[in-house]
Parts: structure tokens; sequence; C-alpha cells
């Protein structure tokens, strides 16, 4: 199965390219950052798109072919408060 997977380098998305990966599933990799990706995924064999959730017409090209989206990209921070987080 070809499977796109946003997040890649978070430790859900990781895991999940690993996972499928290791049942032989086709699988292109939504990073923010190629440098952090080869650290993380460099053994997967995964193909590194590097986008942002952001900009999703930057890397919309790349879902060509893909029959399946996991979506585990997330805004994430160290810490939570009340308040707007949009900026």
């Amino acid at each position: 199965m070809k499977v796109f997977v946003t997040g890649a380098t978070g430790l859900l998305g990781g895991n999940l390219v690993r996972a499928l990966r290791a049942e032989g599933h086709s699988v292109r990799a939504l990073v923010r950052s190629k440098e952090k990706a080869r650290r993380h995924l460099a053994d997967t064999g995964a193909e590194l798109v590097v986008g942002d959730m952001e900009d999703v017409p930057g890397f919309a090209g790349a879902l060509d072919g893909a029959e399946v989206l996991f979506h585990t990209a997330a805004y994430f921070r160290e810490y939570y408060a009340a308040g707007n987080h949009w900026a």
C-alpha cells in the first residue's frame, strides 16, 4: 500500500512510519526538517517530503498516488496555558 504520513518525525508519526515500513508498505513522510528526519528515519527507507501543515499546497503534489493518509502532525509545546494559541 502507498501511504502518506504527516508529522513523521514526531513520537506517533515516527513509530507509525516504522510499523508501516516493517509491514512492507511504501511510505512518504511529511517532515519540516530534512536533517531531523534523516536522524530519526534514515534507516526506514521512507521517502521524505519536506513541508509544513501551514502550507498544504506546498506539498500537496506529494499526495499523488497515496492510498491512505495518516495525519499525525500536531502543534506541540512543552507547557499548556489558557488563551488563543493559534499564533
